[in-house]
């Protein structure tokens, strides 16, 4: 049954090679000539209009628009704002973060105040020393959670 099988695959095989054979000896004539007219009807059909998407609106849109030179800082704000600087009417932004501490009547520390050298962004930690923690293993904890939002009203 193999030998079957075998035979009539390679008999298959010799007969495909001897009918492509004349087809591939033949030399490969020259394209096709086509008209230009045929050739951009062709390449307009095959190119579709491309929608015009926001961000290509929104850049138009800025195009219209002038460059303001006088937004630049120029050399004369530079040495107003250094002589500002020397006379203490602007102050640096500190290098150090600050922690400063709230207390009540009773001269006890209510809340710490911690202002961040980075973003100079303060937020406050409220300290629970007289009310500890209920939490198992966690009965040294006096300090709340950071607020970093305070809503006032």
């Amino acid at each position: 049954m193999k030998k079957t099988l075998l035979v009539s695959a390679l008999a298959a095989l010799t007969l495909g090679s001897a009918a492509l054979s004349p087809a591939i000896a033949a030399p490969i004539s020259a394209p096709p000539q086509i008209s230009e007219a045929d050739a951009q009807t062709a390449k307009d059909q095959v190119k579709a209009p491309r929608r015009a998407t926001s961000y290509d609106k929104i850049s138009e849109k800025a195009r219209q628009y002038d460059v303001n030179p006088d937004l630049a800082p120029t050399d004369a704000d530079y040495a107003k704002a250094r002589k500002d600087r020397e006379e203490g009417k602007v102050t640096r932004r500190s290098q150090r973060t600050e922690i400063e501490e709230v207390r009540d009547q009773n001269n006890r520390i209510t809340e710490y105040v911690v202002t961040p050298s980075s973003t100079q962004i303060p937020y406050t930690v409220e300290n629970r020393s007289d009310r500890p923690s209920t939490n198992p293993g966690h009965s040294k904890d006096t300090l709340g959670t950071p607020k970093f939002i305070n809503f006032g009203f």
